[in-house]
């Protein structure tokens, strides 16, 4: 039997995607091979279409309808799993329920009353909304309601975190805020996660490498490692020929703002 220790957290294998629509194929990724080492933060950039979030749906299981293999601890991904956490662009809470029981919704029934209070205790100050335990969505902004998906999806503490845009709603403060937080849990605890996200900046800051993929159907155009120290200075000059080199990939045909000798 394989150890686990040392096996890739995530290895994904020629993998392709093709939608049928109106009679034809409609292909969306082609011929994607990628491995995640476990505990490592990868950030995934691309244009708008290229198939990002449905290389997420398909890693955390949501989407079984392609060609080539992915692999979770040397295991083919079946379906979705509770040690796979996935946060989406949008808020998807149950309207009926207070904040605090949407943060334990989906707990382990094994987990003791007084246990699943206290998690879900710790995931409301993670994300300041403490005062707000009693509250419903609707009483709550677009950005308070993501918080709470955000704290709904790690109170399992899940081996793999998908991030879908999962910032894209809050405001700027509360964004940075968000992204220290997030590396403060990825740091303790290990867990290997993914993000997708159009801003580059919070890709280089959160990621160990930055996986740029193609226009549709996406492929993977480049990789970049972000060898910087943490915590990262976004205003600096080594940030910022990370930054050109994504740029470049992006705009070849205009000046780049950001370009350097590099």
């Amino acid at each position: 039997m394989n150890d686990k220790k040392t096996l890739k957290s995530i290895e994904i294998q020629n993998l392709s995607k093709t939608f049928k629509i109106d009679g034809g194929n409609f292909n969306v990724l082609n011929n994607i091979s990628l491995s995640v080492n476990q505990g490592e933060f990868l950030s995934i950039v691309g244009s708008s279409g290229c198939g990002k979030s449905t290389l997420l749906r398909m890693i955390v299981g949501l989407d079984r309808n392609y060609s080539g293999n992915i692999l979770s601890y040397g295991e083919s991904i079946k379906g979705p799993r509770v040690d796979r956490g996935m946060i989406f662009q949008e808020a998807r809470l149950f309207p009926w329920l207070t904040v605090e029981k949407n943060i334990a919704f989906g707990l382990s029934r094994r987990v003791s009353n007084s246990e699943k209070k206290e998690l879900v205790h710790k995931q409301l100050e993670l994300v300041g909304l403490t005062s707000f335990a009693k509250a419903y969505p609707d009483q709550l902004s677009g950005g308070m309601k993501q918080r709470i998906s955000i704290a709904r999806a790690l109170i399992n503490k899940p081996k793999l975190l998908l991030l879908d845009e999962p910032f894209g709603a809050l405001d700027a403060m509360t964004r940075i805020n968000m992204q220290q937080e997030i590396l403060k849990i990825w740091e303790k605890e290990n867990t290997t996660m993914i993000l997708v996200t159009h801003d580059i900046d919070e890709a280089i800051y959160l990621g160990d490498r930055v996986i740029v993929l193609s226009s549709r159907p996406g492929t993977i155009k480049k990789i970049v490692p972000v060898e910087l120290s943490r915590p990262r200075d976004r205003s600096g000059y080594d940030f910022t020929c990370i930054k050109s080199k994504i740029y470049d990939e992006f705009f070849t045909k205009v000046e780049n703002p950001f370009s350097y000798n590099i």
